[in-house]
């Protein structure tokens, strides 16, 4: 009866050709917070923004769309992840699959296939048998995960086993949007809220600007604030899977009650300092004195990503800020 109930199953995973992500964190998956499941991936990354994000390989939590899972049903006391065990599993499935079961048949590899594993593992080689998943709605067939069975009834069959060396499965395959979401997260962590300095500042007077005098702002830390010349160029390659990732900042707003203006990345940057022209500057005017006029400095990234695939698509806008008091004080003017 155990076995009648795996080969339905076994069917109904065929015509399907996917499997939905199991109810537990299985097979390396890790629950993620909206209800979903990711899996860490390995992940070479390019990168002309080094301040921002490194070259290098990293490892990346991306939502699997296909990968390969251990497989043993547990029928009887058989261990089906080994290649003595799947080929017994394998020989007593195969005549239950028949009528509309006989679909599980084409997801199955052939016989001599199940043959050479259990025979090259009594060889010595460390075989062991694993199960396709895929998210729901994903084929392993049209992602090219997997090769395909056949047809059934119009649907077509993905291969759902394969024996590997153990620890030498396939990397999950990332369908191309998920690893372009995950890289511009990664990429996030890298970019910083802008820091910011001014002139002048009255010694004496807490570091005071002058009323009616332009006040120079300037950025920091633009190697993160503003990958140095407001662009991101990225290229991440997960198995394969490669997105390249074009985000850009117009550079960056000081906003004011007392008065606002945009400023190009390289005004941004331009620091005050002799000889420095006021014409290339981002400056505030100040009309009157105060313990402290807020201003608050902000970059906004967007851009867009591309696959391998041809796909592609905007990415969601991300904002930067940093809000700073000025103090502005009245010029004395002695008496003559």
């Amino acid at each position: 009866m155990k076995r009648t109930v795996f080969a339905t199953a076994l069917a109904g995973l065929a015509a399907a050709a996917v499997v939905a992500a199991p109810a537990h964190a299985g097979g390396g998956l890790e629950q993620s917070g909206d209800g979903g499941y990711k899996i860490s991936v390995s992940v070479t990354i390019t990168s002309d923004s080094g301040g921002v994000v490194k070259s290098g390989g990293t490892s990346l939590a991306v939502a699997p769309t296909c990968w390969w899972e251990l497989y043993n049903p547990d029928i009887g006391g058989n261990d089906a992840t080994t290649p003595e065990g799947f080929q017994k599993f394998y020989d007593e499935s195969i005549p239950l699959l028949s009528g509309h079961a006989a679909a599980g048949r084409l997801s199955m590899p052939d016989a001599d296939e199940v043959k050479r594993v259990t025979e090259a593992a009594k060889n010595g080689a460390k075989y062991r048998w694993y199960s396709l998943r895929c998210q729901e709605g994903h084929s392993g067939v049209k992602e090219g995960y997997t090769k395909s069975g056949g047809t059934y009834y119009g649907t077509e069959i993905g291969i759902g086993f394969a024996a590997f060396i153990e620890g030498q499965q396939p990397e999950p395959y990332v369908a191309p949007e998920d690893l372009a979401t995950s890289l511009w997260d990664y990429a996030q962590q890298g970019l910083t809220d802008p820091t910011i300095d001014r002139n002048p500042k009255v010694t004496g007077n807490g570091g005071a600007t002058l009323v009616n005098v332009p006040t120079w702002f300037w950025v920091t830390n633009p190697a993160t604030a503003l990958a140095d010349d407001g662009k991101l160029h990225l290229t991440a390659t997960a198995g394969n899977t490669t997105v390249t990732l074009d985000a850009q900042s117009n550079g960056v707003a000081f906003t004011s009650p007392a008065g606002s203006t945009s400023c190009s990345v390289n005004q941004a940057k331009y620091a005050y300092g002799a000889g420095a022209s006021e014409g290339s500057a981002c400056t505030i005017s100040f009309d009157r004195s105060s313990a402290g006029w807020p201003v608050t400095a902000s970059t906004t990234w967007g851009g867009t990503w591309s696959g391998n695939d041809g796909s592609g698509e905007a990415l969601p806008e991300v904002y930067h800020s940093t809000t700073v008091n000025v103090p502005v004080v009245e010029v004395q003017v002695p008496n003559r």
